[in-house]
């Protein structure tokens, strides 16, 4: 993948997901909005459905009052011109009032004639609703609504209607009136297709903003020119050798840490056991006292052994000569593998990039040898002729092919190759299967510009 195909990702794939993200809450919350509102006019509607029936069906009451309370009427009297009076009583175009007993019988019904008489308490809508039984329960609860589906006469369609329905104790009656709905739902309906409409404009707007502001951005990337991706380049890899020094300072922190403080203190608490050894008699307290101390020495060859793989005191405190002497010597001592050494330094100390790097470098060859190469014999070269240095590390192993490097092996030898070219070095890497290996890196020390690859590295 190119530099500019990774730029161009870079700019895109975070405005693109971002972008996407605030669509989508900005969608979903006009959406949950939209919802909202088309409830709240469905119910406002609704309300004022209910309202008028509640006070038509008190209108309604108003009118038989004086029938329902004339005492000298007789009960069967009084009855009938009820029916009478609500069989009259019409509103609108499909307005009227029905009147049912507490069993379920019709009583009065304008629009249907024929259903007077009739026991429709369990009479079913086309959802198998059970309208009369629900609409005593509600009359017999003081007084409620209902909803249901029901033919209206105007048209005869099947359509929802809303129903009021309120009771009458001394006679057992259900009393009560509907309106048809259908116009709240068309309302609500159409209501909802002008949101839709306006969430479909907003998401086209915000598609149209994003296709406009992807291909400035496009424009924009393939715009910068190869010089500032050089220059970007270098700044990156300044700031990984920064990140590797800011490291190495760490770790020497650490060492020096785990070396002054925790070893120290580990050391202490032997002594103070081995004095306390001298002081008991009984064999069983003397036998714990004992594993006490192997631990603790144990321990303390353990940090030891920690603080000298961070990295080695003698780097900093003798040099570079020392510090690859003990290096060679553990790795003597747990790989078997024959060594010759060839040490020669002149007398100071090299600047600590330079020896941090070689000491890096031997350290990870020797790693790699005693894992892949198989090798019976390494020879370890650091020569300084005047102001050039040179660090020679081969092996009569099982060699490679440079194809061939396997994924963690090739980091490290990338790793090798950055960290010699970032202070201005040459790496070389040779191998043949079969034939051993051989890493040389070399030093110009007067060529070293600290911090920075020196110019030469600077033109490649």
């Amino acid at each position: 993948m190119t530099l500019r195909t990774k730029l161009i990702l870079l700019s895109l794939v975070p405005f693109l997901l971002v972008t996407a993200a605030i669509s989508w809450i900005a969608i979903y919350q006009a959406k949950s909005l939209g919802q909202s509102e088309v409830e709240t006019f469905r119910r406002s509607l609704i309300e004022s459905k209910e309202l008028a029936l509640k006070d038509s069906v008190d209108l309604a009451f108003d009118a038989i009052d004086h029938v329902y309370s004339d005492l000298q009427l007789s009960e069967y009297d009084a009855k009938a011109q009820v029916k009478t009076i609500l069989s009259s009583l019409r509103y609108g175009i499909d307005g009227y009032f029905f009147a049912y007993d507490q069993s379920g019988r019709n009583l009065v019904h304008p629009v249907q004639p024929d259903l007077i008489g009739q026991n429709l308490i369990h009479l079913q809508d086309e959802n198998g609703d059970l309208v009369i039984e629900e609409l005593l329960h509600e009359a017999q609860s003081g007084g409620g609504f209902h909803q249901y589906l029901w033919r209206k006469p105007s048209t005869g369609d099947v359509v929802p209607k809303l129903s009021y329905a309120a009771w009458l104790d001394k006679w057992g009656w259900m009393v009560g009136t509907g309106l048809y709905i259908e116009d709240v739902t068309q309302e609500v309906a159409a209501m909802q297709t002008a949101i839709n409409d306006n969430i479909a404009t907003t998401f086209f707007s915000l598609t149209m903003i994003i296709v406009v502001t992807v291909a400035v951005v496009v424009v924009i990337t393939l715009a910068v020119n190869l010089h500032e991706h050089k220059l970007a380049d270098l700044s990156l890899k300044e700031l990984a050798h920064k990140t590797i020094l800011f490291q190495e300072d760490e770790k020497k922190h650490l060492a020096r840490e785990l070396h002054d403080g925790i070893n120290q203190l580990l050391v202490s608490s032997k002594c103070h056991l081995e004095l306390l050894d001298d002081q008991l008699g009984d064999e069983k307290l003397r036998a714990h006292l004992d594993k006490s101390r192997q631990s603790l020495t144990t321990a303390i060859n353990e940090v030891r052994h920690i603080s000298h793989q961070l990295r080695p005191s003698a780097l900093d405190d003798i040099g570079i000569e020392a510090a690859l002497n003990t290096l060679l010597q553990d790795f003597r001592s747990h790989s078997g593998i024959e060594l010759e050494v060839l040490l020669d330094t002149q007398p100071g100390k090299l600047k600590s990039e330079v020896a941090t790097t070689l000491y890096r470098v031997a350290q990870e060859s020797l790693t790699n040898i005693e894992k892949h190469a198989n090798a019976n014999r390494v020879r370890v070269v650091l020569q300084q002729m005047g102001n050039m240095l040179q660090l020679m590390i081969s092996d009569d192993g099982v060699g490679f092919e440079r194809p061939h490097i396997g994924h963690r092996n090739g980091i490290g030898l990338r790793n090798m190759r950055e960290r010699v070219e970032f202070i201005g070095g040459e790496f070389e890497l040779s191998s043949e299967l079969g034939f051993g290996t051989e890493i040389t890196v070399l030093l110009n020390l007067d060529g070293m510009v600290y911090g920075r690859t020196s110019e030469r590295f600077a033109r490649r």
